[in-house]
């Protein structure tokens, strides 16, 4: 029985999000099998603020903070 969670930043519509969720149903019955009606995914929404991308925050690239 797959479960999915899948971390994405805000702002999705709910029809953009349904549709998310019935694509990645149907890569994960396409790729291992599984039937569909036994297929769990999550969406965990987050403030764009609160994610980090390849060491960016908020867009701009990481700055090592000195002290003193």
């Amino acid at each position: 029985m797959p479960f999915i969670e899948c971390h994405i930043t805000q702002g999705l519509t709910l029809a953009r999000r349904e549709q998310l969720i019935r694509d990645i149903i149907q890569v994960t019955h396409d790729s291992i099998g599984s039937d569909p009606k036994i297929i769990n995914v999550i969406l965990h929404e987050h403030p764009p603020a609160n994610i980090s991308v390849s060491s960016r925050i908020n867009g701009e690239d990481f700055r090592k903070e000195t002290t003193g």
